[in-house]
């Protein structure tokens, strides 16, 4: 036969009247992989509530061939939510004889009955976008402590190309970290890419045997202008700077445990916002426990004075810049090797896009094109590139004046900005 899918095959022998004759085996083989194969595992039950940690997996692609590995996890055994028709016009009911319906109970319905399985959005989150398998490990999906996780994991291959999953292990934190740790920020509207005030609120409720957290990360779009001011219960307390990157800073602040439960945690930074719906994610941790988790918090009322109830933040006065504060460390530079002012640093911010081409190009004042200092895609952020005054051929062009010009191509056409930029040597 020749290669093709093949999903179902009907196997037809001549009718065993005398029954003189019975198959003793049967065997079909086939050549490459399944184009399409899924991979579902039953509801793992972790025993109790716990903080959910980092995942990690092992995998193996051919070229041409994909692997998707999504995760959910939720509060009870069963991530499905079961209907029953009331037979009151278009009315349907979770409940039969007063009781929740499960699979059983709903299998147990007459057809007729029978109005539809959908998601549990009350007590499971979502799947997960699918995790970037590059990289080797990431967050397991969960904004508060969990007692159920389920994996997928969707294949996608060629004739000659295919996939292997070869294992996934996932750390937890038993007792969690708090209990619940609702936050939210505010302001929830700001200008896209202005220097704005921000507040993270968060409300812990610990119990006894929780681990309880003297750490904070949270993330940022990009590096953070300042941090200010952390209080308890709105007293400033003393807090210290553990570190400050790109997209994340962590703070050491006094230990919140059982005695400190329900206390308001208000954390005062200075950020930018470049994409709306920007979501300012934290976690919480003990730093005297480093083989414990990194807890996320909740999205939620931490504070019943602000009406916010949210970590996702929005952009007000909304244009159609692409282009944002295309700015050079020095309008003139001299690259002649002495160590000093030897490289031009070009710094711009990209305001609401998704991933876009962006080109930063040099040119010579007749026009001609010198230099490609980056051919790619971005999405919304901040972002930086260096010239070494070197052309495409790695060799030094001229003293004089030449154009930096940088363009993205987004959904409303090319937006370009440009600036002159002047070596000296």
């Amino acid at each position: 036969m020749p290669d093709r899918p093949i999903r179902n095959i009907l196997f037809e022998a001549p009718a065993n009247i005398r029954g003189v004759w019975e198959i003793a085996e049967f065997e079909i083989n086939g050549s490459g992989f399944a184009p399409q194969a899924t991979y579902v595992s039953n509801v793992i039950d972790l025993g109790q509530p716990v903080s959910l940690g980092r995942l990690n997996w092992s995998v193996q692609e051919d070229e041409g061939a994909a692997i998707d590995l999504t995760m959910r996890s939720g509060d009870d055994s069963d991530p499905n939510t079961y209907w029953r028709k009331t037979f009151r016009g278009d009315e349907t009911t979770r409940y039969s004889d007063g009781k929740a319906l499960v699979l059983s109970t709903y299998n147990r319905l007459d057809k007729g009955e029978r109005a539809g399985i959908t998601p549990d959005t009350e007590n499971w989150q979502t799947w997960s976008p699918p995790y970037d398998l590059a990289l080797s490990s990431g967050d397991l999906a969960g904004n508060k402590p969990r007692q159920f996780v389920q994996f997928a994991v969707q294949f996608s291959s060629t004739s000659a190309a295919g996939g292997w999953l070869h294992y996934l292990q996932f750390e937890v934190s038993d007792p969690p970290v708090a209990s619940q740790a609702l936050a939210e920020i505010v302001p929830v509207k700001v200008s896209a890419g202005a220097v704005t005030q921000f507040t993270y609120k968060i409300l812990p409720r610990l119990t006894g045997t929780d681990l309880g957290f003297d750490s904070i990360e949270i993330k940022t779009p990009a590096r953070v202008a300042s941090i200010d001011q952390v209080r308890l219960e709105g007293l400033p307390v003393d807090f210290t700077e553990v570190r400050v990157e790109e997209n994340e800073f962590e703070l050491r602040i006094p230990r919140m445990d059982l005695q400190r439960t329900n206390e308001l945690l208000e954390v005062d930074f200075q950020a930018q916002v470049f994409q709306f719906g920007t979501v300012f994610a934290a976690r919480i941790f003990d730093s005297e426990q480093p083989h414990e988790v990194h807890q996320g918090v909740t999205a939620g009322d931490a504070d019943q004075l602000v009406d916010s109830n949210t970590l996702r933040v929005g952009l007000i006065n909304i244009d159609k810049k692409a282009v944002n504060d295309l700015r050079l460390t020095s309008r003139s530079f001299t690259p002649n090797g002495d160590g000093v002012n030897d490289q031009l640093k070009i710094q711009y911010e990209l305001l609401n896009l998704g991933a876009v081409p962006v080109a930063i190009d040099l040119y010579d004042l007749s026009g001609r094109r010198i230099s490609e200092l980056y051919h790619g895609t971005a999405t919304s952020g901040r972002f930086a590139v260096t010239w070494d005054g070197r052309d495409a051929q790695a060799k030094l062009v001229p003293p004089g004046l030449y154009i930096l010009r940088l363009e993205v191509e987004s959904d409303g056409g090319i937006k370009s900005e440009q600036r002159v930029v002047s070596l000296v040597y």
